[in-house]
């Protein structure tokens, strides 16, 4: 049982606690920008329908969407060393956070290669077949005309990702990461004042979650400026249930 709630206690934990949210928000950036290229790699077998790797790809995703993010912490925290020791690679030494960082990497690639896969595929094809014709390459119809609507089709879903990265990365302390739920357990067990500290800590994470909200929100509205079609009502509400939802050729098999 700990101690008789008092308010003051909770104007004093949050100081203390933002002296670590630069740990939190390193492990949420560090582990989407990876999550971007395993997420792109991972997409791409699918796109392009390549037999092996898309089978390979599909098992991977399933795995990391199907499966708890603390279960995979400690799948790799303490099974990866241990694999690694059959080819003579020594990780003992890498620090807890490289560990942590990986698995949310991991984590978010699957979730994203499923964003991006479904944007590109929003994209109308008669666009791509237009640039075609007036002489465009493969390359300059990707980049000028798909993967701007595909970042702007995506960026609510990506948002999504990143915010739920961000509240994830609450049981990094598990492996023992001093992140702010890390050193929210130490001020709770030195005061006994859990109730106020775990106040303290909903109340940064709601804050930065809300900035982080309004950031991907402004900048959907400037990357759709030029875009009134995707900007539309109707059409967002025909692409978003195709971001979120698996997708599935006839006879159920998943494409």
């Amino acid at each position: 049982m700990g101690r008789r709630f008092e308010f003051v206690y909770i104007l004093d934990f949050i100081p203390k606690l933002l002296g670590y949210l630069q740990i939190t928000l390193f492990i949420v950036a560090a582990s989407v920008v990876l999550g971007l290229v395993v997420g792109l790699i991972v997409a791409l077998p699918r796109m392009y329908n390549i037999p092996v790797l898309k089978r390979l790809s599909v098992i991977y995703v399933s795995f990391f969407r199907g499966t708890p993010i603390l279960i995979q912490l400690f799948l790799i925290y303490y099974g990866l060393p241990e694999l690694l020791k059959g080819i003579s690679i020594d990780v003992s030494k890498v620090p807890v956070l490289a560990f942590v960082i990986f698995t949310y990497a991991l984590h978010s690639g699957a979730f994203i290669s499923e964003a991006i896969r479904a944007a590109v595929g929003a994209v109308d094809r008669g666009q791509v077949e237009a640039a075609y014709a007036i002489g465009m390459s493969g390359f300059e119809a990707f980049t000028r005309i798909v993967l701007p609507q595909a970042v702007a089709i995506s960026l609510p879903v990506f948002a999504n990702v990143v915010i739920a990265n961000l509240k994830d990365t609450s049981l990094a302390f598990t492996l023992g990461a001093m992140e702010m739920t890390g050193k929210s357990q130490t001020l709770g067990l030195t005061t006994q004042h859990f109730i106020e500290v775990y106040i303290s800590l909903s109340l940064i994470y709601f804050v930065v979650s809300v900035i982080l909200e309004r950031l991907f929100q402004l900048a959907e509205r400037r990357m759709l400026r030029y875009q009134p079609e995707l900007a539309s009502t109707p059409s967002r509400k025909r692409q978003l249930p195709r971001l979120l939802l698996p997708q599935f050729k006839k006879g159920g098999e998943q494409a």
